[in-house]
């Protein structure tokens, strides 16, 4: 039965154990991240809508439309030097109804206005005689009887094919509907296209007058991307029930004489039939323009077309728009290709793309295969990585990258349709790196875990270093220059006399006290040498480098004195709550900088990452004299030049126990923002009046300088009694004739 019982276990155990080792390789977040990839790319938001026509626009200037000769096209600038020598804009409609008599008389098939004539001309004569004031009746009567200058321009555009531009209108405020009603309906072939077409509230039209001596009237208005680039334009819009057609589309009917035809099934929109021939568009009914490269000499000046400058040949046969590329007017928009052209360029574009029949393709079921292949690259990955290995799928994921933008590129060059590849490559680059990381991460918790087991004996510095670089576990060291600090508890001995039947609660009062000092030391970016029992040993700038090691060090020390206070406080509750005697930890911390050799000291069978130095030893001593001059922090003259903005007072020139060598200690008591405080600065002006008097001897007038120092600072009570009995001896046994002022210590 045991071993029936064991057979059964084994097999079911082998389902899962397969199962276990499928998943294993990062294939679950692998699996997971291309799920939420495959959902963005359903949903399509504006940042990813915007990414790709960036990649289209990339295709269509490395590759532009081949513009066919002769050009069907040509525009009717109102240029610069139109401006200039005709007067600035709006002009006479005189002038635009001369501009459409030698249009016209030159052959032009249809003429387009890029632009909008929503109110009467105000030049006009009958509309001059009411705004100057101070006219005679006379000159207002005669004024008044000549012919309008809008009246002259409805005649010369009724003795034409003219199309006029109108605009539709976000919001109905401002708008005027005008000529609405005498838009041409559309006939249909499929569904109501209505419903897939943009809605607007209102028009902006053109004055009566002239919209019914127009042979047609199409829209001007471009939808521009968030980015101002102009990539689809719409064939046509609406306003309520009323389909409203493109300038272009428009131009085209007239040019034509046929009625256009919108074709439609059940997914939206599928074209625009002009004289029977079917351009293509999105369910939307917009057209993805193919542009070609801006040529200016498609444009001619509106100057020689009034004056009769312009040859025959030029215009005859062609579709003519009449648009501005004049700065002050302020139509300019940006194409894939060019950035500043004028607007009409791309109703010109438009109009060729129409013409000639040269457009750009994306049909909606693109997105379905774009789709899929997000889908199947990211599984064959998922599957393939944890197998194959990173080197080979990485050749799998170039090959397929190879041919997805080869495809892409071959589409479009050949058949002018835009597939989008870089979401997908995107998406199966992420998946390939989130497996191999999984893969190494696996690795690096192998290696982390032996890590982890030495870095209890080791520092976690030195540890890291070692992993990065093995060739370091050699004898030797490095010169460099670097700040250190010794930090011991104060009266130590007496404070372990209260624990001496509860070992345990001394250990636990080290480790608190250890344990906040470390946390400051390690935030300054110090490394921790060594502990010896409640001292700690410390430097800055290796194992690396810190070009502020000073400052940081200084910084460590004072956060270690806030420290301190909030453990005395905390220790001083819980001594009242156990009705027990309370001892304030207190603490000395000597720093100094100095140059000294770092590196793997030890011998050949063991060794540590530590310094060896005078400088070392110095910060030391300093430590040690924390307690004669009534100071927490001490630094050595190197370290105080340093940071010359910080809050410190020269204590003394001294040579400690073991030198001979005689330099300047600082106590520290701040910051930059402390070193501003009106009272530390009266204090350290008080100090150095003192130190003065002390140096040149003046031991009466220093000793009543020492009572102004301790009124002054009370924290300075333990230096202001040191330097009284240092006094009065000299006073008893006054110093050599050659004395430097150098104090020598006799303790460390």
């Amino acid at each position: 039965m045991a071993n029936v019982a064991g057979t059964t276990r084994s097999k079911k155990s082998k389902p899962i154990f397969k199962w276990l080792s499928f998943v294993r390789g990062g294939r679950i977040p692998a699996f997971l991240l291309l799920l939420a990839a495959l959902f963005l790319q359903i949903y399509d938001p504006p940042f990813l809508t915007s990414f790709r026509d960036r990649i289209f626009d990339v295709y269509q200037q490395s590759r532009p439309r081949e513009a066919q000769y002769p050009r069907p096209v040509v525009v009717v600038d109102i240029d610069e030097n139109s401006l200039l020598n005709l007067g600035q804009w709006p002009w006479p409609r005189t002038y635009l109804a001369k501009l459409v008599r030698n249009l016209t008389e030159k052959g032009a098939i249809v003429i387009g206005f890029d632009m909008l004539f929503a109110e009467s001309d105000r030049l006009s004569p009958n509309q001059m005689s009411q705004n100057i004031e101070g006219l005679p009746p006379e000159v207002k009567e005669q004024l008044s009887a000549l012919p309008s200058f809008d009246a002259v321009f409805a005649d010369a555009i009724e003795q034409s094919r003219v199309v006029l531009g109108i605009s539709v209108s976000p919001e109905s405020e401002g708008a005027n509907n005008l000529g609405l009603s005498r838009i041409p309906s559309f006939a249909l072939l499929g569904q109501d296209p209505k419903k897939y077409l943009k809605n607007y509230p209102a028009l902006i039209g053109n004055i009566d007058e002239l919209d019914e001596a127009a042979a047609g009237r199409g829209m001007i208005s471009l939808d521009q991307d968030f980015d101002g680039i102009v990539r689809r334009i719409p064939l046509a819009n609406r306003i309520g029930g009323q389909i409203i057609p493109s300038l272009a589309l428009d131009m085209l009917r007239v040019a034509t004489g046929r009625n256009v035809i919108i074709q439609t099934n059940e997914n939206g929109i599928l074209g625009f039939k002009v004289a029977g021939t079917l351009v293509p568009t999105d369910t939307r009914g917009r057209i993805w323009v193919k542009y070609a490269n801006y040529d200016p000499s498609l444009y001619i000046s509106a100057l020689d077309v009034i004056n009769g400058n312009v040859d025959e040949r030029v215009l005859a046969g062609k579709l003519v728009l009449v648009g501005t590329s004049a700065a002050g007017l302020k139509d300019l928009r940006a194409s894939p290709l060019t950035s500043n052209l004028p607007g009409v360029e791309m109703h010109l574009q438009l109009l060729e793309n129409i013409w000639t029949q040269t457009y750009l393709f994306r049909p909606e079921f693109i997105a379905i295969f774009e789709w899929l292949g997000t889908l199947m690259t990211g599984l064959t990955l998922i599957l393939l990585v944890p197998l194959a290995g990173a080197r080979t799928t990485l050749g799998l994921l170039i090959f397929i990258s190879v041919t997805a933008i080869s495809s892409s590129i071959y589409f479009f060059v050949y058949n002018s349709v835009l597939i989008d590849v870089s979401y997908t490559l995107a998406v199966s680059l992420i998946v390939y790196i989130t497996m191999v990381y999984s893969n190494y991460r696996g690795t690096e918790q192998e290696r982390t875990r032996i890590r982890t087991a030495f870095a209890h004996y080791l520092s976690p510095e030195l540890v890291k270093r070692l992993s990065a670089s093995p060739d370091s576990l050699v004898l030797g060291g490095e010169e460099r220059e670097m700040t250190f600090m010794f930090c011991d508890v104060r009266e130590f001995t007496v404070i372990s006399e209260g624990y001496k039947h509860d070992p345990q609660g001394l250990t636990h009062l080290i480790n608190r006290f250890l344990t906040p000092m470390t946390d400051e030391i390690l935030s300054h970016n110090g490394t921790i040498d060594k502990y010896m029992g409640d001292s700690i040993m410390a430097f800055w700038n290796a194992p690396l480098e810190n070009a502020q090691h000073p400052k940081d060090a200084a910084d460590a020390a004072l956060q270690m004195i806030v420290r301190l206070a909030a453990l005395n406080a905390a220790l001083e509750t819980e001594a009242k709550l156990q009705n027990r005697r309370f001892k304030a930890l207190r603490v000395g911390i000597g720093l100094n900088t100095g140059v000294c050799i770092v590196g793997n000291l030890g011998s050949e069978q063991r060794f540590d990452y530590s310094v060896l130095g005078d400088p070392v030893n110095l910060a030391s001593r300093l430590e040690g004299q924390t307690k004669e001059y009534g100071f927490s922090i001490i630094l050595g003259e190197s370290t105080a030049q340093a940071i010359p903005d910080y809050a410190m007072i020269e204590l003394d020139l001294i040579a400690v126990k073991g030198k001979e060598e005689a330099v300047k200690i600082y106590g520290l008591l701040g910051n930059e923002t402390h070193a501003k405080n009106p009272e530390f600065i009266a204090a350290k002006e008080v100090v150095e009046g003192f130190l003065s008097l002390y140096l040149s001897q003046r031991w009466d007038e220093a000793l009543k300088k020492l009572d102004i120092v301790e009124e002054r600072n009370r924290r300075l009570l333990k230096f202001a009694n040191l330097y009284r009995a240092r006094i009065r001896g000299f006073k008893l046994n006054p110093p050599p004739q050659d004395w430097d002022g150098v104090y020598r210590a006799t303790e460390k």
